[in-house]
């Protein structure tokens, strides 16, 4: 991410400009000493963006952007794109906020070629003279150091602001993007880019894109569950499928005492307790458990698979009733399972630690005093909390912050008080809050 506003922000275009100027005085300096030493003051993520750049075009001389309909038409290259299916969830979260603000919405393909671009007229105008236009190469091989080009690359989200693009031409502009996943396989099929000026790279707007980049994944997911629904619906790309499948379930598990159960074809469910367990342990272990796992997982050191085998069997026509089949050796739904908590420690393995705050409603099933489920709210509570303060952002941190089971961590609202700048609204509330917990 693209650090403080201010004195360190500028430091930093000061020393993308003094790169700049090296690199144009001494021309290509391939991998030598040189090269590393006009770099060496460029914030990390940029720096390496820099040396593949160098090493992809040699110099910012030739950084341009290509248009590439003489390889595939834009027409088609949308038709083909995922992401097509997400333009109205993208359009309410950004391009309509984004109009007559200064700011612009580009919607990148896996390979970095700008698919849609939207937003302010004005400074729509202004990208087209740089070539920032719909169908044209914005990955790092065609105009180097950018937004969505370097997303792409490096798999995170990034800023880069005015100086710190490799392409001279693009300097005036400062941008913010984050890379777009596929659902199931989790491989990147885009980036979603947001263009202007400073405003593009502000504290929030990072944490912004990527709350709809959850947004729309959330909703690619669905897609597809739809579009699959008479054979195929809830069946990862690649997995065989049954020529029987007719739904596909996603139960919510997190911050509630009762979990609900729903499947495209029918309203939700509320399942009883035990039966939510036994659900939320095969959505997170998708290949299945054997009878002798499900049961130490629901019943602990004194269970006996009878017993299970008895739930098994009140909860089996439960599941069919709604296109859900629940099979043996091991035990698992066949059509496949998903939940809140599994997304949310994806999520968290991807790095993406604003996007798992905000799907975050709160502890797994508090309820339940089932092992399985017992390890797993503590592990998805312990993962979280520690990237959380790990990351420091302001604005997840007091998200964050507002979850009941944070309400008596004194260390979390110490570290939201070390990040948050001096006069930001929440400090007078936060130190409260710490002296109260540690009087």
């Amino acid at each position: 991410m693209h650090p403080q506003s201010g004195e360190i922000a500028g430091l930093d275009q000061a020393a993308a400009a003094s790169a700049h100027t090296l690199i144009d005085a001494h021309g290509s300096l391939g991998a030598s000493a040189e090269l590393r030493s006009a770099v060496a003051g460029l914030r990390s993520v940029v720096r390496d963006s820099w040396l593949r750049s160098l090493q992809l075009l040699g110099s910012p001389a030739n950084a341009r952007a290509r248009d590439l309909d003489q390889f595939e038409p834009l027409a088609a290259a949308r038709e083909r794109s995922p992401l097509q299916r997400v333009l109205p969830v993208l359009d309410r979260l950004l391009v309509e906020p984004a109009r007559d603000t200064g700011l612009i919405v580009a919607i990148t393909n896996e390979q970095g070629r700008l698919l849609w671009v939207r937003g302010d007229s004005a400074t729509l105008r202004r990208a087209e003279r740089m070539d920032f236009v719909e169908g044209a190469d914005w990955s790092e091989a065609a105009v180097g150091t950018s937004a969505p080009g370097t997303a792409l690359a490096s798999g995170r989200g990034v800023q880069i602001a005015g100086a710190e693009h490799f392409a001279p031409a693009v300097q005036l502009l400062s941008c913010t993007a984050v890379p777009i996943h596929d659902p199931f396989s989790g491989i990147a099929v885009g980036a979603i880019d947001l263009t202007g000026d400073e405003r593009a790279v502000g504290p929030h707007s990072l944490a912004l894109m990527r709350a709809a980049v959850a947004a729309a994944e959330a909703e690619m997911r669905l897609a597809v569950l739809l579009s699959h629904h008479s054979s195929q619906l809830g069946v990862h790309p690649g997995a065989p499928a049954k020529a029987d499948t007719v739904a596909t379930g996603r139960i919510s598990t997190l911050g509630v005492h009762r979990a609900r159960l729903t499947t495209v074809d029918g309203a939700p469910f509320e399942l009883s307790g035990r039966h939510a367990e036994i659900l939320t342990l095969l959505a997170a272990r998708p290949s299945g458990l054997t009878s002798g796992e499900l049961a130490l997982r629901v019943y602990g050191e004194s269970a006996k698979e009878v017993t299970l085998r008895a739930e098994i069997a009140r909860l089996r026509p439960m599941l069919a009733e709604r296109g859900l089949d629940l099979v043996p050796r091991p035990y698992r739904v066949a059509q496949g399972i998903a939940s809140d908590a599994v997304d949310v420690l994806d999520l968290l393995e991807a790095g993406d630690v604003a996007a798992a705050v905000e799907s975050y409603r709160g502890e797994l099933l508090p309820a339940s005093e089932a092992p399985g489920i017992r390890e797993l709210r503590a592990e998805i509570s312990a993962t979280l909390r520690d990237q959380v303060l790990s990351s420091a952002e302001p604005a997840t941190l007091l998200r964050y912050l507002e979850l009941p089971e944070v309400a008596q961590d004194a260390q979390a609202f110490r570290t939201a008080l070390r990040v948050l700048p001096p006069h930001a609204p929440a400090r007078s509330r936060l130190v409260a809050k710490v002296e109260a917990l540690e009087s």
